[in-house]
């Protein structure tokens, strides 16, 4: 596949595999504010912005549940199990290395916030000197699939938008890539896409 300068990473079921750490979250978070997750809609709560997945699952409205709610996830994700909940996957590091080795730029763009992001980073002894830069849900006030975390990252990063390209499992990363006027790759690990134009990969290792 084509070869770009820079590399943009979602990184929640892109990078890592947090899906049994984030039921955790969620499930705890949710239920903090008297609501309960379906089965099996974790992966859907991962993929789509915090509001609208509060909003989806009809959480109280008023302010002080919203707060609750919000202190629950920031609580539950520095909880030491969500952290050994979270795995690695078997394509991570090697597509990141060989990214790296022949000059590419990497960062990452991700709805988590970043002191998580860095102790996932650590716990699963990834290097985090591969990464440029690291932009998280408080750098910017809009989250994908707007583009402003996005364009937050080529800001820092002092580079035009031409070479890059953002790397994500979610339709709203793609979105978001779209909306910056960078290119789109879909990590679908599973499948879920095939009929999606556009660059649509099954591992990390295509990059």
């Amino acid at each position: 596949m084509e070869k770009f300068s820079t590399y943009l990473f979602d990184f929640d079921g892109t990078l890592v595999d947090s899906h049994d750490s984030l039921v955790k979250v969620f499930d705890g978070s949710y239920k903090a504010v008297g609501v309960s997750v379906p089965e099996g809609y974790v992966l859907r709560l991962m993929r789509i912005p915090l509001e609208q997945g509060y909003k989806e699952l009809s959480g109280p409205d008023d302010e002080l549940s919203k707060k609750i709610f919000e202190e629950h996830i920031i609580r539950l994700l520095d909880d030491p199990e969500v952290l050994k909940a979270t795995k690695i996957y078997h394509d991570t590091i090697s597509s990141l290395n060989s990214l790296k080795s022949r000059g590419a730029t990497l960062g990452i763009v991700t709805s988590n916030n970043v002191k998580h992001v860095r102790e996932v980073l650590h716990f699963l002894d990834i290097d985090e000197s591969l990464f440029s830069i690291i932009i998280g849900n408080k750098e910017t006030k809009k989250h994908k699939p707007n583009p402003d975390p996005i364009y937050k990252a080529l800001e820092l990063l002092s580079i035009s938008k031409d070479g890059v390209c953002y790397v994500g499992d979610a339709l709203d990363d793609k979105k978001a890539a779209l909306n910056a006027d960078v290119t789109p790759v879909l990590l679908d690990r599973d499948h879920h896409y095939k009929d999606e134009d556009g660059i649509v990969i099954s591992s990390l290792n295509e990059l």
